[in-house]
């Protein structure tokens, strides 16, 4: 529909609401009737309501018009773009557009872009008004516009479910009537009634939504993210308590003509099971009617309000809340009364002369109320007290409004609900430690090339491959292309993941000769409709959806070129086909293997003999040839047998040698099947299929001498002897751990007991200097973590003192943190390159049968946390540690690697004043510019909205946990806080954080544009980095040269009284005796296996 085809159609519904004031004003003229007039005068005031929503419409239509013939830029984007001085990109107006503050700063700050080139200067989006789901649900909401949208998808859902439901009874009906069970059938048959009664019901409020709903884009209602992701909206356990008071304006049940009226009454339900009712009335009041109920993991609950006249209850009116709504609306009361004894303000309220700015789009819900509504409050007092200290907020408070009742009248509400919370910490307690979270990792289910991990979901999903409802249930979602299906169909799934890059170089008889693509585009999404791949309710409105005009078929914009090209045949259809395909190809092989087998005379059960050498696997001058003098695209049957049953004999100990010398290569031992491929490879000439071309030119390493067979014990010389792989730079794959082959060397005799790597005198110098777990003395425990702990340790030669991290071996195994922990490794070899003046530098790492250790540089000025709890930082204090921080976030980013856990605990404070970053474990290396992860972790205050909501994330996530930890510095209190995780991923989700009223405007500005919501728009996220923070105006008087070379004084010193005081660390730990607990489990030679390479030693050390 065009634009003069939508203008019309909106002066349509104008003069229809027009007509129907009309008549609803003639009708009240006509009668006396006290309750005719009262629905009258509600109907007018809807009416009048409606018709201000659809004269906005008609003028956001009618500016989208003129700009489209003028040729503007805003063509889609509504109003004309502000003025010039208002322009940068979303985050400039931190500096309030004063002239004396250029916008990228000034002083000694680096040459170079001081914010990102690619940034947009695209007209700065208003901001969205500051509502909740609880709002649009409320009779009275001035958002009328976000309201039917939001019903207009909800009432679809409802009423695909509720036509569902009355099938099944409509079934149950016939049975029983078959049965003759007469007493089941009228039971039965009532609840086909009231269930009809309802559609109607459902059917006349989405035609009254339907009604007013002008088709165009609007940024009025953002998608609820929070559905599609996996780690929001949980199920809620706790205690609801409800008081329901009145309903009016409501269209009750037609009564005879002498009968004294219907008798009302509400039925309260929670998750589809009755929880409360209350006394049936005739003037629709109820003076006590108050009902606790206790919640356990639910989602959401229904009032329907019943007439009864008759025989049976007819419902006349329903209300659908979510819990989770309830509980978000309460903790913005709580922030609400606290904010009201504080002085603190958001940004947008510091603005010249505290007028609030609507320009600031780094929030999905801008601050058109004011910071009372919904911004995250100060604590009592301003920027000096002590985060510590609190204000007295009462401990309940209840929600009370009128809620509008579908599909006409409302009903007024008192509710609260309290949160069942097994770590419960108090609102307001200021700084605290805090311990990082990170996704478990789940058993990955491969099947065609799908990596399906279980995932609970908490929202309607929608299968793709048998299309039926998973409800609030677990689920298989592939982790690579988030195909979603019920656990029972991911077994039948045979379509590729199509997110693979050999997807069309698989064979042609695995896919369906049916390959016609659907014609994707875009639509508008008005009713409840799903992607057909991933599962998730597809947003409101043409932003985001797509329909097939061929078939129907929905999905994401995003997903489109993940669905396969079946257009015309259900993915059901599909896969039964594709499955019977390739059960009869795998019946026709197994039937021609078996044939051939039968007229073949086997090779001989002994062992075949070996290679002459391996210079006819390294060097493959010429191929091998078979019987008619070429190369055999693949192994015959027998060979494949043969080769694998000669892997699995006993062999003669020379062979048994070079078998175990081609093991050693890689750094895991391979599985029975894999060894097993390669051996056929091997016996039929070909090489394995992991071995790729450059590999086959390049010679093997010198043979070994033989070794003995591996017995189970653990020899640590084995593992230390292991020659070091090299920087990780320098390796195509940082995950091998294994050297690479030696360049080719002129052909010289080399004697059989020579080794690979090292020399034998470098080994001797190695053998000398290994560190071992009998080098040192432990004297106190420093901290613990997950996996283990960190003690104070001296050396018993030199007597230097050491941070030792130690790490159980069987804990690592158990939550698969192999790749972890040598990931953390790789990270300190990063550090110790070049030896950052700002990051925490390795010694050494060694290894024990039971245990990994990193043996560190110890920092005993103890940790920021630890000082900001003495203390507050002035501003000074807090730039300083900012600048260390920013460098050392500037040197990880350089070198391909997000930290992901910046806080406070993390930080150490050297003797010398200086700052030292420690604790890599949750840092992801090859993340350059434009690289992303999903993986979800990090500590909850700090941690990005993208990474909440399941999103892609980059490197910006570390400017976002910049931004919190400056916000920590210069306040002493965090900008996003809750009584438990889930409260804090809502505040950093939706709430603005607050500022004193007196805070400098530099501080301000950078915390503004750090903790920008939207990723590609946050300051540092451009391909210059640090370079953007460094230029901004809050490091004004930053020599970056001399903060790198520590040559600023730093503003504070650490004390201790001696080389061994630990009174700089918390004395839960070091008052713990420092010992290493017994490990019972013995690991199998598989598992040591995984630790192989792992130790090392620095050059500096």
């Amino acid at each position: 529909m065009d634009g003069e085809e939508l203008i019309a159609s909106v002066l349509h519904k104008i003069e229809r609401e027009k007509a129907l004031i009309t008549a609803a004003s003639n009708m009240r003229q006509s009668t006396d009737n006290p309750l005719v007039q009262q629905r009258v005068d509600a109907n007018i005031r809807d009416g009048r309501k409606n018709i201000a929503y659809l004269e906005e419409k008609m003028r956001e239509l009618e500016i989208r018009q003129r700009n489209q013939s003028a040729g503007s830029p805003g063509q889609r984007g509504g109003p004309a773009p502000p003025p010039k001085d208002h322009g940068g990109y979303a985050g400039d107006h931190g500096d309030y557009n004063d002239p004396h503050y250029p916008q990228g700063g000034s002083g000694s700050m680096p040459s170079g872009a001081p914010f990102p080139d690619p940034r947009p200067y695209a007209p700065i989006p208003k901001a969205r008004p500051n509502y909740t789901k609880l709002d649009l649900i409320k009779y009275d909401t001035p958002y009328l516009g976000p309201k039917i949208q939001l019903m207009l998808s909800q009432l679809e859902f409802k009423l695909s479910v509720e036509v569902q439901y009355k099938a099944g009874i409509e079934k149950m009906v016939r049975l029983y009537q078959d049965e003759g069970d007469r007493k089941s059938r009228a039971d039965a048959e009532g609840r086909r009634i009231e269930s009809n009664q309802k559609i109607q019901l459902l059917k006349q409020a989405l035609k009254r939504y339907e009604d007013l709903h002008v088709d165009i884009e609007s940024g009025d209602a953002p998608d609820d993210e929070s559905l599609s992701s996996p780690n929001m909206r949980k199920p809620l356990t706790g205690l609801l308590t409800m008081r329901i008071h009145a309903v009016k304006d409501v269209d009750h049940a037609a009564s005879s003509r002498f009968s004294r009226g219907p008798e009302t009454y509400v039925v309260v339900k929670v998750e589809d099971a009755i929880k409360a009712r209350t006394k049936a009335t005739r003037n629709d009041r109820w003076l006590d009617e108050g009902f606790s109920m206790d919640i356990d993991k639910a989602n959401e609950i229904e009032l329907t309000v019943y007439d009864k006249s008759g025989d049976r209850p007819t419902p006349i009116g329903m209300l659908w809340v979510r819990i989770s709504d309830i509980a978000e609306e309460m903790r913005r009361k709580k922030i609400e009364t606290e904010l009201n004894a504080s002085g603190w303000v958001s940004a947008d309220k510091m603005a010249d002369g505290g007028s609030p700015r609507h320009d600031h789009p780094s929030s999905p819900m801008g601050s058109s109320h004011g910071a009372s509504s919904g911004g995250r409050p100060g604590t009592a007092g301003h920027g000096g007290h002590h985060g510590g200290e609190s204000t007295n907020v009462p401990p309940t408070q209840m929600i009370e409004s009128w809620f509008a009742l579908e599909p006409v009248g409302r009903v007024q509400l008192q509710m609260s609900f309290a949160k069942q919370l097994k770590d419960r910490r108090p609102f307001d307690i200021g700084l605290n430690r805090q311990g990082a979270v990170r996704q478990k990792k789940e058993e990955v289910h491969e099947k065609q090339g799908h990596k399906f991990v279980t995932q609970q979901f908490y929202n309607i999903m929608r299968c793709a491959l048998c299309g039926e409802f998973l409800k609030y249930a677990a689920g298989m979602q592939c982790a690579d292309c988030k195909y979603t299906c019920h656990k029972k169909c991911y077994s039948k799934v045979v379509t590729k993941c199509i997110s693979k890059a050999n997807y069309e170089t698989d064979p042609d008889e695995e896919k369906i000769n049916h390959r016609i693509p659907h014609r994707f585009e875009g639509f508008s999404n008005i009713s409840a409709n799903w992607c057909c791949h991933c599962g998730y309710l597809l947003p409101f409105g043409r932003k985001n959806a797509k329909r097939c005009s061929e078939c129907s078929l929905t999905c994401h914009a995003q997903c489109t070129h993940l669905v396969p090209d079946f257009c015309g045949m259900t993915m059901e259809a599909a896969n039964q086909i594709l499955e019977t395909l390739i059960r009869t190809k795998n019946h026709n092989k197994s039937a021609s293997v078996s044939s051939g087998l039968s007229n073949r005379t086997l090779r001989p059960s002994g062992p075949p003999q070996p290679p002459q050498d391996n210079a006819a696997l390294s060097y493959p001058q010429k191929p091998m040839e078979g019987p008619y003098g070429a190369l055999p695209r693949q192994p015959s049957a027998e060979a494949v047998s043969a080769a694998t049953n000669s892997f699995m004999t006993p062999q003669s100990p020379t062979a048994a040698a070079q078998a175990a010398q081609r093991q050693q290569i890689p750094p895991k031992s391979p599985s029975g099947s894999s060894a097993a491929a390669a051996a056929a490879a091997a016996a039929s000439g070909l090489r394995s299929p992991q071995q790729t071309p450059t590999e086959m030119s390049r010679p093997m390493p010198p043979p070994q001498a033989p070794q003995a067979p591996q017995h189970a014990h653990y020899d640590p010389s084995a593992y230390a002897n292991f020659p070091q792989q090299p920087p990780p730079q320098a390796m195509q794959k940082p995950q091998q751990s294994y050297p690479m082959a030696p360049p080719p060397q002129p052909a010289q005799p080399m004697p059989q007991q020579q080794q690979v790597a090292p020399p034998a005198k470098d080994e001797v110098a190695q053998a000398k200097s290994r560190i071992g777990l009998d080098h040192f003395n432990f004297l106190a425990v420093l901290g613990k973590g997950n996996f283990g702990k960190v003690m104070l340790a001296e050396t018993k030669s030199s007597r230097k003192l050491y941070a030792i991290k130690v790490l159980k071996k069987e804990f690592i195994i158990e939550n698969d943190e192999v790749e972890s922990t040598k990931s953390e490794k790789r990270v300190f070899l990063i550090a110790n390159k070049e030896r950052h003046p700002f990051l925490l530098n390795l010694h050494a790492c060694f290894q024990t049968e039971t245990r990994v250790y990193f043996v560190m540089e110890y920092i005993s000025g103890g940790d920021l946390m630890l000082h900001i709890q003495r203390g507050q930082f002035g501003l000074k204090r807090a730039q300083f540690y900012a600048a260390e921080v920013c460098l050392a976030l500037k040197y990880f980013h350089e070198n391909g690697v997000i930290y992901r856990d910046l806080k406070l605990d993390n930080i150490l404070l050297t003797l010398d004043g200086h700052i030292k970053i420690a604790d890599y474990g949750l840092c992801k290396e090859n993340m350059w510019y434009g690289g992303t992860t999903s993986t979800f972790c990090g500590t909850p205050e700090f941690m990005g909205p993208e990474i909440l909501l399941d999103k892609k994330y980059g490197r910006a996530v570390d400017w976002w946990a910049f931004g919190v930890l400056i916000y920590q510095m210069l306040l002493q209190q965090s900008p996003f806080r809750g009584e438990d995780e889930d409260e804090i991923y809502d505040a950093i989700l939706a709430d603005e954080p607050l500022y004193p009223i007196h805070m400098p405007r530099d501080s301000v500005s950078i915390l503004q544009k750090l903790l920008t919501r939207e990723p590609e728009l946050r300051l540092g996220s451009g391909p210059t980095d640090a370079q953007e923070v460094m230029s901004h105006a809050f490091f004004r008087n930053i020599n970056w040269d001399d903060i790198y070379h520590k040559r600023v004084p730093p503003p504070f010193i650490p004390t201790i009284s001696s080389p061994t005081d630990t009174s700089n660390f918390d004395q839960e730990f070091t008052s713990v005796t420092p010992v290493l607990t017994p490990v019972q489990s013995v690991l199998s030679q598989a598992m040591q296996e995984e630790f192989r390479g792992f130790s090392y030693t620095a050059d500096f050390a």
